[in-house]
């Protein structure tokens, strides 16, 4: 009663919940499926705001509760929204199951195609038109810190990608209820998910295929769909398309969208230098709340 009486509390005095961040980031996810389960309004940008790019960077997401500061870290922005924190062993145990996605540069012509298929909802045409040209700085932005972190030896892939799933799929054979929340989804089930959909999104093969059809994560396999189950009318679902039960595939970027994307990402590989420049100017910048 007391879980229920707080839950609302929190709900009656978020009015809106302002949110930064791409869809293929993890932790954006987690923030989104947050908001969605505690039924709060909320709108997605794409870009940062210029104060928030010169505090923090490209950094995502934060999120900006009613009129208040813009937030970093998911966990935080989770727990603003009335979630329960998360131990600190289960945290190196979530961030473990995010082993894989750095392969997602592999093909880079499917990272950058991954990124203009985000569709913004933003009501003005000319602001989504802006908007999805300069997505494609963010989505250079993170294709060099992944190759940086490629270079500098910071892909170790485990010698098989489902030992990382191994602790939960345990765990759900200890949990009592459908979630690790048990009755319903806590900040864990949220990161969690989070990262599947991020799994999704722009694909690693070999990794989602180990999900999927591995016969040591039956139990998790099992979770994916109650959580596809629980947020079935969830507007930014990539894993649909991957495990059962099937449920659209979060909705693409138009045509002209996709024109605005593709021309500010070729505009910015013929500026490559300034490019460049710029996305290590933002990388050193301190990050902080505001």
């Amino acid at each position: 009663m007391l879980v229920f009486s707080y839950s609302n509390m929190i709900k009656k005095s978020t009015d809106h919940v302002s949110v930064y961040g791409a869809l293929h980031s993890p932790w954006l996810q987690a923030v989104l499926l947050g908001l969605h389960e505690k039924g709060i309004s909320h709108s997605l940008q794409p870009i940062p705001s210029l104060r928030l790019l010169i505090n923090s960077g490209v950094m995502m997401p934060a999120a900006k509760i009613n009129h208040g500061p813009w937030q970093l870290d998911s966990e935080e922005i989770l727990k603003s929204l009335g979630f329960e924190g998360i131990n600190e062993d289960d945290k190196r145990s979530i961030d473990r199951t995010w082993n894989g996605v750095l392969h997602r540069v592999d093909s880079p012509l499917e990272f950058f195609r991954g990124f203009s298929l985000n569709r913004d909802s933003h009501p003005s045409f000319l602001v989504r038109t802006l908007r999805s040209f300069l997505r494609s700085f963010i989505t250079y932005y993170f294709f060099t810190l992944i190759c940086f972190l490629i270079f500098t030896g910071k892909r170790n892939d485990p010698d098989n990608f489902v030992d990382q799933f191994l602790p939960w799929e345990r765990r759900l054979t200890e949990t009592d209820g459908p979630f690790f929340g048990g009755e319903s989804p806590n900040a864990v089930d949220l990161q969690l998910f989070g990262i599947v959909q991020c799994h999704c999104s722009i694909p690693h093969t070999p990794l989602v295929g180990a999900i999927q059809s591995d016969p040591a994560l039956p139990q998790y396999r099992k979770w994916i769909a109650r959580m596809q189950e629980h947020f079935d009318d969830y507007a930014h679902m990539y894993s649909g398309a991957y495990f059962e039960p099937s449920t659209p595939v979060a909705q693409r970027s138009s045509l002209s969208e996709r024109a605005a994307y593709w021309f500010g990402a070729l505009s910015m590989f013929l500026l490559l230098p300034i490019t460049l420049i710029t996305i290590f100017f933002l990388a050193l910048l301190p990050k902080r709340d505001m």
